[in-house]
């Protein structure tokens, strides 16, 4: 059975210390209801080191963006310069090939050759198969 950590050690915040000692980092103090969190702030950004009680590893979690949003165990050193280092550059959004056309119809995926010929009679015909499958038949449809 393991055995969660209750505190955070003395040598291990010393630890801590010494790696974030110079790279600007500064510890604010202690997250929110927890006593084996700390928090650390970098450039107007708030960060969440989390001391986890093995090998002497800390588990950072940084802000939206920083490509650190999940705790993975790391030494000391290793905190510090993740911190310090750059973000990484977010990828561009792809550009629609068709826009002002839906992606979905009635909860389904709409393919491709069928969003690039949306006004035609073929993509009536896909819309008009859709909604039988799916028990939705337009309103102005013919009766018998």
């Amino acid at each position: 059975m393991s055995v969660l950590p209750r505190s955070i050690p003395a040598h291990a915040r010393r630890a801590l210390d010494d790696a974030l000692d110079g790279t600007g980092v500064r510890i604010t103090g202690p997250a929110p209801n927890t006593r084996v969190s700390l928090l650390a702030e970098y450039n107007g950004q708030t960060w969440r080191v989390a001391w986890l009680g093995i090998g002497g590893t800390w588990g950072l979690i940084g802000p939206k963006g920083s490509g650190c949003e999940h705790a993975v165990g790391r030494p000391p050193e290793e905190v510090a310069e993740t911190i310090a280092a750059p973000w990484p550059k977010a990828e561009p959004e792809p550009v629609d090939p068709h826009p002002g056309v839906p992606r979905t119809h009635l909860g389904f995926d709409v393919p491709e050759f069928v969003r690039a010929e949306w006004g035609s009679e073929r993509a009536e015909w896909f819309r008009r198969g859709l909604a039988v499958a799916v028990g939705k038949l337009p309103a102005n449809r013919p009766r018998t």
